[in-house]
């Protein structure tokens, strides 16, 4: 054993003993979960839905001499959910012998700063390649074959059809997982897990080697014909052109599906897979991660990987409609959209509560929080929160106190978003007995023309709305056909939530109602409502016409 080894040991060890309970303790605390119903998508923790609103580190920053230059920014960025890499590498320097101290030190630090986690294992692949597995691996490409391209070239990527590939990964993330049930069940500071990270293998269509190629030549599994409603053949008569990926990402998804699968055994927290996206550029496999759960595949995960709980999607486009459209593929009435990778600023500070709002996301984070990674033109100050994160720290302050009626409403058309957008100045919603115009451009005195309108518009009643967002004028008429010809507002008052409980902090009147505008640093308002016959018009500034 390495003196590192028995150090670390120890470390571990203590730390368990000093601050965990044993492995068979019970808890009082629910363990979390995904829960779907009629076609709706919650994650429970500690008992009650929960919103990931989150942020993830850099790859090479999951280490305890980041993080712990990192918790202040954390906190400042007001995330209840921080995203972070644990290494196979590093925990399983030797096989067989495993290191558990920096994972522990993760664990309790997130506890102390009040934050929960989701590990990302990254691992057997990560980003179309296999950076991520032990040494010990990496020099025995014999035991342990990597995928072969169409040259017949060993390329960075592990074969999937290899069982001893799988097994070595599946044997130390299952010890992982029972680590952390040891040493976290009765807190529950990790609340979900990444099986990989962006899976699938960049720079081949296909594994080419005789193994692979042998399975490619011969008939399509049954189970996956049957699924996906296919006559049997082999993989190219039954999938022609798409023949290649659609064999990776079947192999793909059972080789991840048997990690989750063994990892669940030990302790059954959510789990799920991201994506890589093939909507860019000439969306050809191998030029994006070929075999990963990327649109066109979710179907073959879903026949192929049951045991993973959904199929996360990273988005960093930059157009609204294309952010839009990733959300609606991956939003299914058997996935729940979760975005565990996006751009920041205020552009995607607007795009999250699209996600929110208009496809149920059970969380949304930013890429890239703290500023220790490797980039050398990384010219921000480490001492403080990037001001690209000002505008998404702005969104958590304001969602975080709403998150039990957000999470209540999702899934319904009782819960919609409004998104100012280059080119659109208005958004008209329909809900039961209201139209709500939302009008942006405001502040008309802000020195930058970007826009930042942005609102949740939730129905708790037939005449009754809450409206949370930024830079937005509203407007409410009844419905065409109602009776109605105009609205009253009966009361606007502003406020926030408390454990769930409206809080209010004063009404709006006078010259607030009259301009109905959202304030630029957020607000959360409660608005009632009342229609008017033609014959109740007036002129009072708190009628809407």
């Amino acid at each position: 054993m390495t003196r590192r080894y028995l150090c670390g040991l120890f470390a571990g060890l203590l730390i368990s003993l000093l601050h965990f309970p044993a492995f068979t303790q019970n808890t009082s605390k629910p363990i979390p979960a995904l829960v779907s119903k009629n076609g709706r998508h919650t994650l429970l923790v500690d008992g009650k839905p929960y919103l990931v609103l989150g942020a993830q580190m850099w790859n090479s920053s999951g280490w305890p001499d980041i993080l712990d230059k990192t918790w202040p920014q954390l906190k400042e960025l007001g995330c209840n959910t921080l995203e972070v890499p644990i290494y196979w590498e590093n925990i399983e320097k030797e096989q067989g012998k495993y290191d558990f101290a920096d994972l522990d030190k993760l664990i309790l630090d997130a506890r102390r700063e009040n934050i929960r986690l989701v590990l990302l294992w990254f691992a057997s692949f990560k980003n179309g390649s296999s950076q991520y597995i032990p040494v010990w691996m990496k020099e025995n490409t014999k035991e342990y074959p990597r995928m072969l391209n169409a040259g017949g070239q060993p390329i960075q990527v592990q074969a999937t059809v290899s069982e001893k590939n799988r097994n070595a990964d599946a044997k130390a993330f299952s010890a992982v997982m029972a680590h952390i049930r040891q040493i976290d069940e009765a807190h529950r500071t990790v609340i979900m897990m990444q099986v990989e990270n962006e899976p699938g293998s960049l720079g081949t269509d296909r594994d080419y080697s005789p193994e692979a190629t042998k399975l490619f030549n011969g008939p399509v599994p049954a189970k996956l014909v049957a699924a996906l409603k296919k006559k049997a053949g082999t993989w190219q008569q039954v999938f022609g052109f798409d023949a290649p990926e659609t064999f990776s990402a079947y192999y793909m998804a059972q080789y991840i599906n048997y990690i989750t699968a063994e990892g669940k055994k030990q302790y059954p927290l959510p789990m799920y897979v991201n994506a890589w996206l093939r909507e860019n550029r000439f969306e050809r496999a191998g030029e994006h991660p070929s075999g990963g759960p990327t649109s066109n595949m979710i179907d073959v995960y879903k026949a192929a990987g049951p045991d993973i709980d959904l199929l996360a999607v990273d988005i960093y486009n930059r157009n609204y409609v294309q952010f839009r459209d990733l959300c609606e593929k991956y939003a299914r009435p058997d996935n729940a959209l979760f975005v565990p990778e996006t751009g920041k600023g205020m552009l995607f500070a607007r795009f999250h509560f699209y996600a929110i709002g208009d496809y149920g996301a059970i969380g949304v984070a930013p890429y890239g929080m703290d500023p220790f990674h490797g980039d050398p033109h990384d010219q921000r100050d480490k001492t403080k929160l990037d001001g690209k994160f000002t505008d998404i720290a702005a969104n958590y302050r304001l969602l975080t106190p709403a998150i039990p009626l957000i999470t209540s409403l999702q899934g319904t058309d009782k819960l919609k978003a409004a998104v100012e957008e280059d080119g659109l100045g208005e958004k008209l919603l329909h809900f039961s007995n209201y139209d709500l115009l939302l009008t942006f451009g405001f502040p008309s005195y802000k020195a930058t023309k970007e826009p930042t309108g942005r609102v949740l518009a939730a129905e708790v009643g037939s005449d009754e709305f809450y409206l949370i967002g930024f830079d937005t004028k509203f407007q409410f008429r009844p419905r065409l056909g109602s009776g109605f010809s105009a609205s009253e507002l009966i009361y606007v008052e502003e406020g926030t939530f408390e454990e769930g409980a409206w809080k209010r902090r004063r009404i709006w009147n006078g010259d607030e109602v009259y301009h109905s505008t959202l304030t630029p640093d957020g607000v959360i308002l409660k608005v009632k409502l009342r229609g008017l016959q033609s014959d109740q018009y007036n002129t009072k500034p708190n009628f809407e016409q």
